[in-house]
This record gives structure tokens, C-alpha cells and sequence, in this order.
């Protein structure tokens, strides 16, 4: 493998950072675990190991094999020999916990140093007990043993220490991959984000042109004979109801004379006081009288005159409204208004019917550059949206590339550079 070779032929002093292709993470790590050294320290360790059993396990049969001094007081003979035995029988506890496992892997290191850490411990306990008196028998035994014990401490400590540093490596090592793992699909989003965002943007561009298009048609539309003409129509229209509503005005201040008279009368017509022939004229007239024939207007104005003398109006009021019923009916003027009201409501129905014909086109065009100004507008929001997710995206791979470099160059005790493919590092 060019990359091996690479990392594992070259100096390490000063020297370039290795390159390391992102697909390659696995194999290198695997590679990388497998020529940590650990098996060599191990082995280095475990040999070193046991020697000291083999000198702890000499020291133990001496200790066992040892004769106390002939003046030794009875009392203090009964105590060592009997705590010479304790001592003897966890010494040769340990001595056969110092056996190396057979297998070479972190795991089987690890159960086997906390074994003999615990051992140690019970050792020294026991050892710390019967010390003063054992040591009262046999002082060059003891102090060989104590420093078989202070060795194997030692050896525990460097064994701890090339345990830690393999498990800090396999931390690493996850990690790591994790990291390659969650970049590999970050890259793989920013390249599919990027590719929809040039789809919509190409999009984005037909839609203007489009809008754009539609626009210039418009403009065009507007100023030719046909657009002159909608336009005239519509001002004609609006120039008609403005006429309507003067008429429907004049027609309501020809009848406002007549209000008080007409709210009495028909009053008076629904409590069957009186017998109205034209009731539905009178109410017409009072609330709509646009909506009367011009047949019925002067029988009911007769009829109201008519009954004037019973609406209960005072004398000056009640002249007044004769004088008004006499003016409109010799005039015919609610007749007059209420015919030119028509003749405005039928020119403005048929201005309306005229527009409505010559307004197919821009209604379509008005309607096509709507929905076109919708999409434009959405097409724009989402492209800001993306451009956001790839800004968020591109810094997360940025910072789990910066991360995944600083662990692999842990791991391998030198700079270490990932190779992200041509094109695709746009950070």
C-alpha cells in the first residue's frame, strides 16, 4: 500500500505531514492497530515478568525452607513459624498470578493486571501483618521478598502504562472512524446540495425569463388597439357608474320630501286604519325606489296625497309635501330619474360585457405573471435556505475534518493531512 509505505518509510523528525485519503481511514487504522508495538511491550513486559517470579518463587521456597536461630524465644518462634506460613501461602498466590495470559490482546492484558493488582494488594496486607514477626526470623529472607514485591509493583505500573496507551488508541481509533463515517456523508450532502442548488438556480433563471417574457407581452398587449380599447371601455365604465350614482342620489332627493309622509302612511296601512291600493308602491318607494314601474308611481303619489289630511302632519309640513307630490307628479320626475338610473344600468352592463370580451388575454397574462411571481418568490426563498444549509454544512465538515486530522495525527505520532479529492476541499 503506497499510503503505508508512505507513513512507515519516512523520517520523523520535522518532516511533511502524510497524506491520507479519506477512503483509506479503515485500512490505516487497522494497519495502524496492528503495528502499535503493544504485542512487542507486552512481550518485553511479561518476559521481564517472569524473571521475578522465578526469583520470587526461589525467595518463597527459601523463606519456607528457612531455620529460625536456636536462642529464639519460644513465644516470638510460634508467632514468626505461624505467620511464615500465612505469608508463604499468599506469596504463592501471586507468584502463580504473575503468569502471563496466553492471549496478547488489550482485554486479556487488562484482566490480567487488575488480577494482579488485587493480588499485590492482599499480598501486601498479609505480608504487612506478619512482617514484624516473620522478620524477627528470617530478615534476609524478608527483605529479598520485599524487593521481588517492589519489582512486580513496578512491572504493574509499566504494564498499566502500554495498556493505557493502546486503549487511548483504540479511543482514538473509534473516533476517528466515527469522524470519517459522519464527514464522508457530510461531503456526499454538500455535493448533493450543491447539484440542486445549480438544477434550481438554471430553474430559477427560466422562471425570470419567463416572468420577464410575459411582462414584455403585457406592455405590448397594453399598447396596442385592442389594450387602447380595454382601457377607454374601462374608463367609460367607471364614467357610467359615476352617473348612476348621481341618478340614484337625485332619484333618493326627490323621495326624501316624501319620507315622513310615507313612513306614516304605511304605518297607518299595516294597522288596517286605512286600505292602501298601492302598499307595495308606497314601501317601495320609501326603500327602494328604483325598483317601482313607472306606471305605478303616479296612482300611488295620488293615493298619498290622499290621505295626507290623516297622517296627523302639521299644516305647513303637510302644503309642503302637497306642493312636491303636485311638482313630480306634473314633471314626471321620479319617472325621469328612475329611467335615466336604468338607461345607466344597462349601459354599464353592456360596458361590462364588452370588457369582459376584450379581457381573455391580460387576465391570462395577469394570472400566468402571478403564479410566475409565486414560483420565482419560492424558488428564491429556497435557494437562501440552501445556501444557509451548505454554509452549516461545509463549517461541520470543516471543523470534523480539523478533528479527525488532530486524532489520526495522535494515533500515528506525526502530522497527518487528509486528501478530500480533487475539487471537493471548498473551505
Amino acid at each position: 500500500m503506497k499510503w503505508l509505505k508512505n507513513y512507515f518509510g519516512g523520517k520523523k523528525g520535522g518532516e511533511e505531514a502524510a497524506i491520507l485519503q479519506l477512503a483509506e481511514i479503515n485500512s490505516w487504522l487497522e494497519e495502524r492497530g496492528k503495528e502499535s508495538g503493544f504485542a512487542m511491550s507486552l512481550k518485553e513486559i511479561y518476559g521481564r515478568m517472569d524473571d521475578v517470579a522465578k526469583v520470587l518463587s526461589k525467595d518463597i521456597s527459601a523463606l519456607a525452607s528457612a531455620s529460625a536461630d536456636d536462642g529464639t524465644p519460644p513465644k516470638l518462634l510460634r508467632a514468626g513459624l505461624a505467620a511464615r506460613g500465612e505469608v508463604v501461602k499468599q506469596l504463592e498466590t501471586l507468584s502463580l498470578k504473575l503468569m502471563p495470559p496466553k492471549k496478547k490482546d488489550p482485554d486479556s492484558a487488562f484482566q490480567h493486571h487488575w488480577t494482579l493488582v488485587k493480588g499485590l494488594e492482599r499480598t501486601v496486607t498479609t505480608f504487612g501483618r506478619a512482617q514484624r514477626y516473620v522478620a524477627a526470623l528470617f530478615p534476609r529472607n524478608i527483605e529479598s521478598i520485599n524487593a521481588d514485591l517492589a519489582k512486580v509493583s513496578r512491572l504493574l505500573v509499566d504494564l498499566e502504562s502500554e495498556i493505557g496507551k493502546k486503549r487511548k488508541v483504540q479511543e482514538e481509533s473509534w473516533y476517528s472512524r466515527e469522524l470519517a463515517e459522519r464527514l464522508q456523508e457530510e461531503l456526499s450532502g454538500i455535493d448533493e446540495l450543491k447539484k440542486k442548488t445549480q438544477q434550481d438556480v438554471a430553474t430559477l433563471a427560466e422562471m425570470t425569463a419567463r416572468l420577464s417574457g410575459l411582462e414584455e407581452e403585457a406592455k405590448r398587449l397594453t399598447a396596442s388597439d385592442e389594450g387602447k380599447r380595454a382601457e377607454e371601455l374601462k374608463r367609460s365604465l367607471e364614467r357610467k357608474k359615476q352617473d348612476q350614482s348621481s341618478a340614484e342620489d337625485e332619484l333618493a332627493d326627490l323621495i326624501a320630501p316624501l319620507t315622513k309622509a310615507l313612513a306614516r302612511i304605511m304605518k297607518q296601512g299595516s294597522s288596517d286604519r286605512i286600505n292602501l291600493r298601492h302598499k307595495n308602491v308606497l314601501e317601495h318607494l320609501l326603500v327602494s325606489p328604483s325598483q317601482v314601474l313607472d306606471k305605478d308611481i303616479a296612482g300611488s303619489l295620488e293615493e298619498l296625497r290622499s290621505h295626507l289630511a290623516t297622517l296627523g302632519l302639521k299644516d305647513k309640513k303637510k302644503e309642503k309635501i302637497l306642493d312636491h307630490i303636485d311638482l313630480l307628479i306634473k314633471r314626471r320626475s321620479l319617472e325621469n330619474a328612475r329611467a335615466r338610473q336604468a338607461n345607466m344600468e344597462k349601459e354599464i352592463l353592456y360596458l361590462q360585457s364588452q370588457i369582459k370580451e376584450s379581457s381573455g388575454e391580460p387576465l391570462r397574462l395577469k394570472d400566468e405573471m402571478s403564479q410566475a411571481r409565486k414560483s420565482k418568490k419560492s424558488m428564491d426563498a429556497a435557494l437562501d435556505q440552501a445556501e444557509k444549509d451548505l454554509a452549516s454544512l461545509e463549517g461541520k465538515a470543516a471543523s470534523d475534518e480539523l478533528e479527525l486530522e488532530e486524532r489520526l495525527t495522535r494515533i500515528a505520532g506525526r502530522p497527518i493531512k487528509l486528501d478530500l479529492s480533487p475539487g471537493r476541499k471548498c473551505w
